[in-house]
């Protein structure tokens, strides 16, 4: 899963439990008609020193002695932190609604079993001015945590004899 796949599945889940249109940030494109949400992917970060367990399949490609070349994949948990943005009339109120759902497991169903919002932060009320007028808008950061696989291709010791002798 990559994170524009992450970001987009948390969309399409925001758009589901607010019924508003959502959009991602600096898509330089026309600003909806109000109310809408906008998400800013703001950071990724491993949550674990080490991988939970490291995966090996065989590819389908073979390596200079014949053999399949072996991929392996370190299966690492993650945090994925988004910035909603919500514009409109009352936008606190969207943003709270989000914090609510949060708390019911079937209101999350739709991002599992690969993603599940971790926490939510303060709703904060960040009114701006937008052509000479005051415009009521608001803010709460979202860390949404899930499982990456991103694997690679290492050498590996198909066989080896070793020989003991007494000295």
């Amino acid at each position: 899963m990559t994170d524009t796949d992450v970001w987009e599945a948390f969309i399409r889940w925001l758009a589901d439990q607010t019924g508003l249109k959502v959009i991602k940030a600096h898509q330089s494109g026309d600003r909806p008609s109000t109310p809408y949400l906008m998400v800013n992917f703001t950071a990724f970060r491993e949550l674990r020193e080490m991988p939970q367990n490291i995966e090996y399949r065989d590819t389908e490609t073979l390596n200079s002695e014949g053999n399949p070349e072996i991929e392996a994949t370190p299966v690492i948990e993650g945090e994925w932190d988004f910035s909603v943005h919500a514009y409109g009339d009352a936008p606190t109120g969207s943003l709270r609604k989000v914090k609510s759902v949060v708390h019911l497991s079937q209101r999350l169903e739709p991002l599992l079993p690969a993603l599940t919002v971790h926490e939510t932060g303060p709703i904060n009320s960040v009114p701006d001015w937008v052509k000479k007028a005051w415009e009521p808008r608001a803010q709460m950061n979202v860390a949404v945590r899930g499982l990456i696989r991103d694997g690679a291709v290492v050498d590996v010791i198909e066989e080896y004899s070793i020989g003991i002798s007494r000295a």
